[in-house]
């Protein structure tokens, strides 16, 4: 992918991952401003909900975009969004507020449209890679700025969080209408022929489907964790909008530097699936830890783990997928991942938010390493293969760079 079509690219996902992660610190918090109470269950419902409709619209919108371009879904998407996120921020009763996320989650396919278009662009495994790493720390990047400034916001009214974020989002449109290039090939767009299916569940996709249940156990184990994360550092260590905030920050600091300063470097000397099995582990030792400690500054030495696995895994995870595909089948296959992600970010909460309540920290985290664990042990004994595109090459004004974006 062209250098300019990519910073363009990860400056929209960070500004979408940055009014999202404005929301992280308060939601908990406006939550119980409308029921009275900070319950680890009622948090976990909202964000669920956001999921489930995020699991019906992500591959929706991802298909659509295979036949009709990748830049005006997007552009739809983004608008429908901040509709969401300014009635949220209005909201008057729990009722309101999980309709309007509903809303907002049903069009959440910014990110899934952006693993298209970088895959659209790039053929060489490598060069995803890399192209993956810059949109990860892009999307580490919108958790530096969007947690710190919304715990900050937060801290006056957890409102106001949801109107800066509907803001952003306006920004965000004018970024893709204006500057953002159509990635998918014109013949593909023009195409008059039915969309080749992704039959993931074949014979002959048994790498993709092994991969999607990596995929899918890795953020079961992530959005368990993150769902309430939140409300652990409050009960268990009295921390409010501004601490939670601060130590987001710092994750996505992490996050951006192993992403978009180390993977490169590191891609010279390993291959992108081991460095995704070591950041697995990573992870799941993280977890541990969180479950161990005792005093909320060593959350800052657990999130850095948790923070250089992520950034070390997710883009290894994501060139294993998109290689299994075609050109023709990418925008499917970011609604699919996409699908796993918001299908986890139902069930992982649910599950941890009941299970925190009634089985403590402890077993929480503890379970959920258990969980990373096996993903990093199925990845380990996955035998990958890499499979050509289908389709021609790419005209020479967008040929795959292995250089990364800023």
């Amino acid at each position: 992918m062209n250098r300019r079509a990519l910073l363009i690219l990860c400056l929209v996902v960070a500004v979408d991952t940055g009014s999202f992660g404005l929301l992280a610190p308060v939601l908990p918090f406006l939550v119980a401003d409308l029921t009275g109470s900070l319950s680890a269950i009622t948090v976990t419902q909202v964000t669920a909900l956001y999921a489930g409709c995020q699991l019906v619209g992500a591959p929706l919108i991802g298909r659509l975009s295979d036949r009709w371009g990748r830049k005006p879904l997007m552009a739809g998407a983004i608008a429908v969004g901040s509709l969401g996120l300014l009635g949220s921020g209005l909201s008057g009763s729990l009722a309101m507020l999980m309709l309007f996320q509903a809303i907002k989650g049903g069009s959440a396919a910014v990110f899934a449209l952006a693993q298209a278009m970088v895959a659209d662009r790039n053929e060489d495994a490598d060069g995803r890679t890399v192209s993956f790493g810059a949109l990860g720390a892009a999307l580490g990047l919108g958790f530096v700025f969007g947690p710190a400034l919304g715990g900050l916001i937060g801290s006056f009214s957890p409102r106001a969080p949801f109107l800066v974020a509907a803001a952003l989002t306006l920004v965000n449109l004018v970024l893709v209408l204006k500057l953002l290039p159509e990635t998918l090939s014109p013949q593909a767009v023009r195409s008059e022929e039915p969309q080749e299916p992704l039959r993931w569940w074949s014979g002959e996709q048994a790498q993709l489907r092994r991969m999607l249940i990596v995929y899918f156990l890795f953020y079961l184990g992530f959005s368990s964790f993150t769902g309430v994360f939140v409300v652990d550092t409050k009960q268990r260590f009295g921390w409010g909008p501004e601490a939670a905030g601060l130590l987001l920050c710092f994750v996505g600091v992490v996050a951006a530097l192993v992403q978009g300063g180390l993977l490169p470097k590191l891609l010279r000397r390993f291959r992108a699936k081991r460095l995704a099995e070591v950041g697995l582990v990573l992870v799941g030792i993280a977890l541990l830890g969180v479950s161990a400690i005792e005093q909320g500054s060593s959350l800052y030495l657990t999130q850095f783990l948790f923070a250089t696995g992520v950034g070390l895994s997710t883009p290894g995870l994501r060139t294993l997928l998109s290689t299994a595909v075609n050109e023709r089948q990418q925008g499917v296959l970011g609604g699919l991942t996409q699908s796993c992600v918001s299908l986890t970010s139902l069930l992982g909460p649910l599950a941890a938010g009941r299970l925190y309540t009634y089985g403590g920290f402890r077993l929480t985290f503890q379970l959920e390493a258990t969980v990373i664990f096996i993903a990093a042990a199925l990845l380990i004994l996955t035998k990958v293969r890499s499979q050509p595109q289908a389709e021609p090459q790419l005209e020479p004004s967008v040929q795959p760079t292995n250089t990364p974006s800023p």
